[in-house]
């Protein structure tokens, strides 16, 4: 009984004990005993430790970063291919080719010939500024005017002495890949060429050849994106073809001892990533794709050993570092600890200047008689002071609205973009070269006006050029059924506006005003002035106007907005008032059949 009672009152003393020495101790002695322990003792358990997790995570990297090499050059190379084949595509169903192609050749003019054989080269020339392509060229039947050599116009003839003639596929395949191997007519000592070639049908036969069409691009270039698959030193990348023909490959001599045979290629074309093999008596990992539209497959093979080989070097690295850490570590750290204990005492103090009759926080540290319980109680002196100044600062109304201008900008549909390369697309098909440079001239136009360098705020100038570009799109577009005018006067054009302004409210005239008439045809105008201290803008057309219930429904919740219109006119109207306040925004004066006026009113300085 008595011993158990001596246990009891020894404990609290042992708790003083225990509390005085992680507490009360200077801070000096506390950190050369961390020091020891913190350095010397896991220094041997992270030994072995650090030799399994190092392994682990630097092999998952290795894959990973392989991983990802491999996946960005598949996708690289596809669309290099897909490119090409598309202009491969492009030519076999052109209209204009086609219908050369297929002329009669018994009533088919020498001078004719000759004629169209100079629009196909201009044609086929047109290709040239497309990346990684070399030549093209283009074979037409032994009877019509050709030249002598696989240049860019040939002959049946020499297409069918080609040895990719014998392995081109039916009329409803798309294009053959051809292998070095497999193209002819260049000097043996060029660089190794690639070729995609496909046959190009009769419109009334689809089965029926009418002409042939190859595209060269260099192999050097293939092989120049392969290696970049090649993330581990040692590595091997390399594309074969459904012949198992090797189309190109980063490393010739290692190819003849790391080539996958077809069964371990079928295992691989059945995994969904990284597969470990043995080639010819090596460990590899190995990785293969299938290149989209081709029968080209892309395999990626690293060496296992060259794995461990970083994975080892790197592991002595680390230890040598550490030990060298350690050891100087030690060695400094009674000069440091003095040191620091010094200026610890100087920075309490320092922050202790700082405090005033604030109450500061509370915590228990601030009980202990060491530096840090000094600081503890200072810094939370300085909290205190923050915290009350947090709780009376407001918000920054300026940055506020900037950010929701910014977010109303960024609202802006790009449907407008979308319809103008859609009439670009439909221009090329009928040959309207002049129009199509017209239209890409406005567009180009209008959207370095529309990006403005990053700016927000543009001249009033900036803007009707904006507006002018639009008018100029859309009558190429709707065969200049919008007449359009501007008037400003010129002590106003180099006033400051936000951006992206009067376009929107232009293209809701032309396409909700304008373009809505049963003719389809009108007018709008656009006049600036001056009044008192504001300047406003007035955008009328002669559309179809609307009733007075939908000119409020237009400033209403973006749910209530009129459909396809309100939504703009609301945006803009909010970003006016945000940025020059309440007094300045649209107003706007309508009448179904007489045409609509919207007037936006904006500081005159």
């Amino acid at each position: 009984m008595m011993q158990q009672q001596s246990q009891v009152a020894r404990e609290p003393k042992r708790r003083r004990l225990w509390r005085a020495l992680l507490r009360d101790v200077r801070l000096r002695n506390k950190l050369l005993f961390a020091f020891f322990l913190a350095i010397f003792l896991p220094l041997v358990v992270f030994n072995q430790f650090t030799f399994r997790v190092v392994n682990d995570i630097v092999e998952r990297q290795i894959i990973f970063s392989a991983t990802q090499a491999f996946q960005q050059t598949s996708d690289f190379l596809a669309y290099k291919l897909h490119k090409i084949i598309s202009v491969s595509d492009s030519i076999a169903v052109n209209s204009m080719v086609s219908g050369i192609l297929e002329k009669d050749a018994e009533t088919y003019s020498l001078p004719d010939q000759y004629a169209d054989l100079h629009t196909l080269r201009m044609y086929l020339s047109s290709f040239h500024d497309v990346s990684d392509i070399y030549n093209i060229c283009l074979y037409l039947r032994d009877e019509v005017v050709h030249a002598p050599e696989d240049d860019d116009i040939s002959s049946f003839s020499h297409a069918q002495a080609s040895a990719w003639f014998r392995r081109l596929p039916g009329a409803s395949s798309r294009a053959l890949m051809c292998p070095p191997v497999a193209v002819g007519g260049f000097s043996p000592n060029q660089p190794l060429m690639l070729s995609v070639v496909r046959r190009i049908t009769s419109t009334q036969d689809y089965l029926t050849p009418i002409g042939y069409v190859r595209i060269d691009f260099w192999e050097s270039d293939v092989r120049t994106m392969l290696t970049g698959a090649n993330s581990v030193s040692g590595s091997l990348t390399y594309i074969r073809d459904s012949d198992d023909r090797i189309i190109s490959a980063t490393d010739g001599d290692a190819l003849s001892t790391l080539r996958l045979n077809l069964a371990q290629i079928e295992a691989l074309r059945t995994a969904s990533g990284w597969v470990e093999d043995t080639v010819r008596g090596q460990a590899v990992y190995a990785r293969a794709s299938q290149i989209p539209d081709t029968d080209w497959t892309i395999i990626t093979l690293i060496p296992a050993e060259r794995i461990f080989e970083e994975i080892v070097a790197l592991r002595n690295r680390m230890m040598l570092t550490m030990l060298l850490v350690g050891l100087l570590s030690f060695l400094l750290s009674a000069m440091m600890v003095a040191n620091f204990a010094h200026r610890l005492r100087g920075l309490s103090q320092r922050m202790a200047d700082v405090s005033d009759a604030t109450v500061p926080l509370h915590s228990a540290e601030e009980e202990s008689r060491d530096e840090i319980g000094h600081l503890t109680r200072s810094f939370h002196y300085m909290m205190g002071r923050i915290a009350l100044l947090n709780q009376e600062k407001t918000r920054d109304a300026l940055e506020l609205r900037d950010a929701e201008l910014r977010a109303l900008q960024a609202q802006i549909n790009p449907h407008f973009l979308y319809n103008t390369l859609d009439m670009i697309n439909w221009m090329s098909y009928d040959d309207r070269a002049p129009d199509i440079r017209q239209a890409v001239r406005a567009l180009s136009a209008f959207y370095k006006l529309s990006l403005s360098q990053g700016k927000s705020v543009v001249s009033l100038r900036e803007e009707l050029e904006h507006v002018a570009q639009y008018i100029k799109i859309q009558n190429l577009r709707f065969g200049d059924q919008i007449a359009y005018s501007a008037e400003c006067p010129e002590e106003l054009l180099d006033l400051r506006i936000l951006k992206i302004t009067l376009q929107p409210l232009v293209e809701n005239a032309v396409l909700h005003g304008v373009l809505a008439k049963p003719s389809k045809s009108g007018a709008v105008k656009l006049t600036v002035c001056r009044t008192n201290e504001a300047v406003h803008i007035v955008i009328a057309d002669d559309g179809m106007g609307m009733t007075h219930e939908r000119q409020e429904a237009l400033f209403g919740t973006v749910e209530e907005a009129a459909p396809g219109v309100g939504f703009g006119l609301k945006n803009i109207h909010h970003r006016l008032m945000l940025y020059y306040g309440p007094q300045h925004g649209l107003t706007i004066d309508s009448e179904p059949g007489k045409g609509t006026r919207v007037t936006v009113s904006v500081p005159g300085e």
